[in-house]
């Protein structure tokens, strides 16, 4: 729980084609990130995650001080989450 910075770079998980395995894939995540109350650097770089942001990040119970996406094909929804 005390973890502050996380990398989980190049996911092999494709978003872009929904599949209830990976649907639950993107709730399992989220929970487990809003287990990390000390989180504040988060990278998620070259990972599929094109129009998930906003379900990926909901959990957070805190602000984060740096979130990197390189490489990671968001979608307009995902800016606007932004």
């Amino acid at each position: 729980p005390e973890l502050r910075s996380l990398k989980l770079q190049y996911s092999n998980v494709d978003v872009r084609r929904p599949t209830p395995e990976s649907a639950i894939g993107i709730r399992c995540l989220a929970g487990q990130l809003g287990m990390l109350p000390s989180l504040r650097e988060l990278n998620l770089g070259s990972s599929r995650l094109s129009g998930n942001l906003r379900q990926i990040l909901c959990d957070l119970q805190a602000p984060l001080e740096s979130l990197e996406l390189a490489f990671c094909s968001l979608l307009p929804a995902d800016l606007a989450f932004l």
